[in-house]
């Protein structure tokens, strides 16, 4: 589902169905990596998604994991964000900092990609759940009281720093750093500019590789240039 290398020249390789696997010297360890949440929404598209390690990981050794979290009867899930320190073949003191409210019954567009910028936040796109209402303005991605369709901001453990744009909005989440989006397949930061970017799954056809700044409202799904699946229109005529 992901890979990362870590500063060892170890990699990472998280498996969907709760497995997080470790590349030494070329060689796959036969073993999965311990420690990371053991209860998962794991059908369609959730599970284990990404994983990244901090921009610090020589000296803190944390890395980061998201995951489709149940809720207790197993109804519905959401993208959750988990960190923890890794030691060998264990990773420790796991804890959540970062739960979406993007619950939902359905199994997919759970996004979960995450990247840190050169300032060390960590960004984490929330997909938008497939959610379907009726009308196209109703969606959860064009609503800023939940975290479908965005990608967050965060401290590296988890706080809000104080600088997103829609702090102090009374309807809007203060995680937001932009909306609108569907499904990101895809979040990565330039190693040079230090600008982020995410590649974003569109229906059939309207994919798009978006640069993401602060505040932006991306269309889902009223702006689109795909279309449904089954060949008919699904934005509105005057866009």
């Amino acid at each position: 589902w992901s890979m990362a290398w870590l500063a060892t020249g170890e990699m990472l390789i998280v498996e969907r169905p709760g497995r997080l696997r470790i590349v030494r010297d070329g060689v796959l360890d036969p073993n999965s990596v311990g420690g990371f949440p053991a209860v998962y929404r794991q059908s369609g598209q959730g599970g284990f998604m990404d994983v990244v390690p901090h921009p610090d990981f020589a000296q803190n050794r944390l890395v980061y994991l998201t995951y489709g979290k149940p809720d207790d009867d197993g109804s519905m899930g959401t993208t959750t964000v988990v960190r923890g320190r890794f030691e060998g073949d264990r990773v420790v003191g796991v804890e959540e900092i970062f739960e979406s409210v993007a619950w939902h019954g359905n199994n997919n567009h759970f996004s979960g990609r995450m990247t840190f910028d050169h300032e060390g936040y960590l960004y984490v796109a929330v997909g938008d759940r497939q959610a379907l209402p009726d009308l196209l303005a109703d969606h959860p991605a064009q609503d800023l009281t939940n975290h479908m369709g965005t990608i967050v901001r965060l401290h590296d453990d988890g706080r809000v720093p104080s600088d997103n744009p829609f702090i102090g909005h009374a309807t809007a989440l203060p995680e937001i750093w932009s909306y609108g989006h569907r499904n990101m397949q895809g979040l990565a930061t330039d190693p040079i500019s230090g600008v982020v970017w995410s590649n974003e799954h569109g229906p059939r056809g309207g994919d798009e590789l978006n640069l993401i700044l602060p505040g932006r409202n991306y269309g889902w799904p009223v702006v689109s240039h795909g279309i449904n699946y089954d060949g008919s229109v699904f934005t509105l005529d005057e866009h």
